[in-house]
C-alpha cells in the first residue's frame, strides 16, 4: 500500500474559478481521496479546558430562547452550552455566559435519512431484494460530485463566516452520516461520477492495468472498463470459484460455502475478494475525502474552531466507517459507542474533543456512563433534548422529571474533582490491539455466508449484537482491562511503520487481512525478548486487498473453523521461545458478565502474562472485573479511578444494551501498588496512610477515586493537585 499523500486544501477562490471545470475538480478530489490526512500545516485549535454540558435545542427550545426564566433553568440543570444551526446565531448564549456549537451544517448528501429518495430504508431494501436492480446502486449524492462538493463547501464557509467571531465550541458537519444508512450494507456507489473517481484512485494503488487484473483475477481491456464487483457477484465467486463477475448468483451454493485452512485443493479464486474489497476501501476514502475538504474549507475562514461529526457508527465494511481513516480528517467526534467505537476513537484522536449523547432518564445510569467517559477522556456531553428536559408549555418552564434526575450528574461534571481528572495525563500500557479495516471487510464477507441472498438485511442494529469480529475485539480489550492494564488500539497504517518501541504485546483479533509490512512488523515484535504476538484467528491469511495468500499455515483444531483457533508466538525475557495454540477468546466478553468469573477462559492470558513477566503498576484480582484508570499528576504521583468493567453497548436508537446485571452489585477488593505511596480517597478525603496495599469498596454506579502520591499534602488535596496542573 503506498503511503498517503497530504490533503491539498481547496481554497474558496479556486472553487469559484473552476466551478465549471470538471477535470480540475476530479483532480482535486483525487488528491483528497488518495490522502486521508491533513498535512503539516495544522492550525492551533481553540483548547478545551473545562467539561461542557451541552443542551441539544429542538424546535421548542429554539422558540423558547426569549423566555426570561430559561437562563435560570439551564443553570439548574447544569448546562454550560447550547446549540445553534448554521443560519442561527449564538447571541442568547453569549449574553448569558454560555458556550454553543453549530450543528448539522451539511444538509445534503452526507446523511441519506434526509433529502433522499430512500429515507424509508427498510421498504427500499425489501423492494430491492426482489429485483436486485443494479440501477438502485446509484447513490442520490455522489460524494465526488463537483456541484455537490462546491455547494456544500460554500455552506460550510458561510456558517464559519457567520459564527467565527463568536468562537463557538465546535462545528458539526453532519449527524448520523453514512455512505448508506447507518452501517447498513449496500453497494453504493455505482454512479458514473463515483466509478470514474474510483478508477482514478485505483491507478494510485496499482502500477498498471495488468497489475490490477492480476490482483483481481479479471480481464478488463482498458481502465474505463474497470468495474468493482457487487456483493452478489463476489459471493458468486466465493460459491463457484469462477473469476466472474457472473450475472446471476446461486444462493444455495453461496450458503454451502465454507472457509477452511489449509486450502489444499483447487485454485484460490473463490477467496479472492479484491474486486469487492477495493471498492469498499474506496468508499471509506471517498467519505473521508469529502469531510477533509469541508474541514479545510472551514479552517480557511475559522482555523481555531474544531470541525467534526456526530452520531458515528461501529467499525464496519459499509457506511464509510473506517475509524482510522475518519480520525485523520476530524478534529472531534461524538460516537455511538457500538463495538468499542469510543475506545478506538480515543486511541486515534488523543487529546482531541470526544463527546457523547445523554439519553438516560435516571440518575444512576447517567452518572455511571458519563463519569466512565470522562475518565476515558470525554470533554463534554450533549443532552438529548430540550423538549425532554424543559416543560415549555408551562408558564415557568420548569425542569421535567428527567431533567431533575440528570441535574446532579451534570453538575458533578463541573466540580473541581471532575476537572482534576480532566486535566491529568492519562496513562496507557504498551499493549496494543490491532485495528484493521481490510480484516473487517473480509470478516463481514465470511460471517454473512449463511445469510445467502438476505445479506442486505444485516443492518447495523443486528451487527452490533452479532458481529463475531467485533466480539473478539471486545473480548481482548476486556480481558486485558480485567488484568489491570490500559491497552490501546493500533491501526494498520502506523503498524506498517513498525511496532512502537515500548510494545510488549500485540493482539491481532481476527486480523484476517494484513499487508506484508504489517506482517513483518508483527513478526519483528515476536522476536524481541519479553514480547509476544497473539493471533486470535488466522492473522494475515488475506492480503490488504482481501485476497487469500497461498502460503497460509495455521494450527488445526478438530471440527473447528480457523477463526476458532488462536496462536501465540514470542519470547520470554530470557530469550526462550513461546509458542501456543488455544481456542479463540471470542466468548470471553459474554462469559465475564456472568456471576462467576470464567477462570478457565482467562487462564491462557494469565499464563502468558506470567511468562512475559508483565504486570500493571496497580493490580486488583481479575475476578473482580474492575477497570482501573491511571493518570499522572506531574511529579506528584498518580490518580486512580476504579469502576466495574461493564460492557457499554449503545444501540443506534440511543439506549443501552443490557447484560451487566451480575456486575451491578457493590464490591470490596484489595489493591496492590508497585511502589509505596500516600493513599487518599478523593471522594471522602480519608487518608489511608502510606504503603502498597489498600482496600476499595466500590459502588457499581459510581467510580471510586483515589490519589497515590509521593507525599500527602496538607489541606484540600484536590485543590492542591489542581494547582499543580494549572494551565499556563
Amino acid at each position: 500500500m503506498p503511503p498517503a499523500l497530504p490533503v491539498v486544501p481547496v481554497p474558496t477562490s479556486t472553487l469559484r474559478q473552476r466551478s465549471g471545470a470538471r477535470r480540475a475538480w476530479a483532480h482535486l478530489t483525487l488528491l483528497a481521496i488518495t490522502a486521508g490526512v491533513i498535512g503539516a500545516a495544522e492550525p492551533t485549535l481553540r483548547p478545551w479546558t473545562t467539561y461542557q454540558t451541552i443542551l441539544w435545542m429542538g424546535a421548542e427550545g429554539q422558540k423558547g430562547l426569549a423566555h426570561p426564566r430559561l437562563p435560570e433553568r439551564l443553570r439548574e440543570l447544569g448546562i454550560s452550552a447550547g446549540m445553534a444551526g448554521p443560519e442561527g446565531d449564538g447571541a442568547f448564549y453569549r449574553r448569558h455566559g454560555l458556550a454553543y456549537y453549530v450543528e448539522n451544517i451539511v444538509n445534503e448528501g452526507l446523511c441519506l435519512k434526509f433529502r433522499s429518495r430512500v429515507t424509508d430504508w427498510d421498504a427500499f431494501i425489501r423492494g430491492w431484494m426482489e429485483t436486485r436492480d443494479p440501477r438502485a446502486l446509484v447513490r442520490d449524492y455522489a460524494l465526488e460530485d463537483p456541484a455537490w462538493l462546491q455547494r456544500m463547501t460554500g455552506r460550510v464557509q458561510n456558517a464559519a463566516r457567520r459564527h467565527a467571531t463568536a468562537a463557538p465550541l465546535l462545528y458539526d458537519l453532519r449527524d448520523e452520516l453514512s455512505t448508506t444508512i447507518s452501517a447498513n450494507p449496500f453497494d453504493y456507489d455505482f454512479s458514473d461520477t463515483s466509478l470514474a473517481a474510483f478508477r482514478a484512485w485505483l491507478r494510485t494503488r496499482y502500477p498498471s492495468l495488468a497489475a490490477l487484473n492480476s490482483q483481481w483475477e479479471t480481464s478488463f481491456p482498458t481502465w474505463d472498463d474497470v468495474r468493482p464487483f457487487t456483493t452478489d457477484q463476489i459471493k458468486q465467486r466465493m460459491a463457484t470459484g469462477r473469476p466472474g463477475p457472473d450475472p446471476e448468483t446461486d444462493w444455495g451454493r453461496v450458503r454451502a460455502a465454507s472457509f477452511r485452512l489449509p486450502v489444499s485443493a483447487g485454485p484460490l479464486t473463490r477467496w479472492n475478494f479484491a474486486p469487492w474489497a477495493d471498492h469498499r476501501t474506496y468508499m471509506d476514502h471517498a467519505l473521508a475525502a469529502a469531510l477533509a475538504q469541508f474541514r479545510a474549507a472551514s479552517r480557511e475562514i475559522d482555523p481555531a474552531t474544531p470541525v467534526g461529526i456526530e452520531g458515528t457508527q461501529m467499525p464496519h465494511a459499509f457506511g464509510g466507517y473506517d475509524l482510522w481513516r475518519l480520525s485523520r480528517v476530524l478534529d472531534w467526534v461524538e460516537p455511538y459507542d457500538i463495538a468499542n467505537a469510543r475506545e478506538i476513537f480515543g486511541a486515534f484522536l488523543p487529546g482531541r474533543p470526544i463527546l457523547t449523547t445523554v439519553f438516560e432518564k435516571e440518575t444512576r445510569a447517567a452518572e455511571r456512563r458519563l463519569w466512565h467517559l470522562l475518565l476515558e477522556g470525554d470533554r463534554g456531553c450533549i443532552v438529548w433534548w430540550s423538549e425532554d428536559v424543559i416543560a415549555w408549555r408551562e408558564p415557568d418552564i420548569p425542569l421535567t422529571p428527567k431533567a431533575r434526575a440528570l441535574a446532579p450528574v451534570l453538575q458533578s461534571l463541573h466540580t473541581p474533582l471532575a476537572q482534576l481528572f480532566l486535566r491529568a495525563e492519562r496513562e496507557r500500557d504498551p499493549l496494543y490491539l490491532h485495528y484493521s479495516q481490510p480484516s473487517i471487510q473480509v470478516a463481514w464477507l465470511l460471517e454473512s455466508i449463511p445469510d445467502g441472498r438476505t445479506w442486505v438485511r444485516r443492518f447495523s442494529s443486528f451487527e452490533a449484537d452479532h458481529n463475531r469480529h467485533a466480539r473478539v475485539r471486545d473480548a481482548w480489550l476486556k480481558v486485558l482491562q480485567d488484568f489491570g492494564f490500559s491497552p490501546t488500539f493500533l491501526a494498520a497504517e502506523p503498524l506498517e511503520a513498525g511496532v512502537p518501541a515500548d510494545a510488549r504485546l500485540l493482539v491481532l483479533p481476527q486480523s484476517w487481512a494484513m499487508s506484508e509490512r504489517e506482517r513483518a512488523a508483527a513478526a519483528e515484535l515476536a522476536r524481541r525478548a519479553g514480547c509476544a504476538v497473539i493471533a486470535d484467528g488466522p492473522a494475515g491469511a488475506f492480503d490488504a486487498h482481501g485476497t487469500l495468500r497461498g502460503d497460509v499455515a495455521w494450527p488445526s483444531a478438530t471440527d473447528q473453523p480457523p477463526e476458532a483457533v488462536r496462536q501465540t508466538i514470542g519470547r520470554r525475557p530470557d530469550g526462550r521461545e513461546i509458542s501456543t495454540a488455544e481456542l479463540s477468546l471470542a466468548g470471553y466478553a459474554a462469559q465475564r458478565r456472568q456471576a462467576e468469573f470464567p477462570e478457565a477462559s482467562a487462564e491462557g492470558v494469565r499464563r502468558l502474562l506470567a511468562e512475559l513477566v508483565l504486570s500493571p503498576p496497580v493490580e486488583v484480582p481479575p475476578s473482580a472485573r474492575v477497570r482501573i484508570h491511571r493518570f499522572r499528576v506531574g511529579n506528584q504521583g498518580r490518580l486512580l479511578a476504579f469502576e466495574r468493567n461493564i460492557d457499554y453497548r449503545m444501540r443506534e436508537e440511543l439506549r443501552q444494551s443490557g447484560g451487566n446485571e451480575a456486575l451491578e452489585r457493590p464490591l470490596t477488593f484489595p489493591v496492590r501498588l508497585s511502589e509505596p505511596a500516600a493513599i487518599i480517597n478523593l471522594r471522602t478525603g480519608e487518608r489511608l496512610g502510606h504503603g502498597k496495599h489498600f482496600t476499595v469498596s466500590l459502588d457499581p454506579w459510581q467510580p471510586a477515586l483515589f490519589a497515590v502520591l509521593s507525599d500527602a499534602p496538607s489541606g484540600d488535596v484536590v485543590a492542591h493537585l489542581l494547582s499543580a496542573l494549572a494551565l499556563p
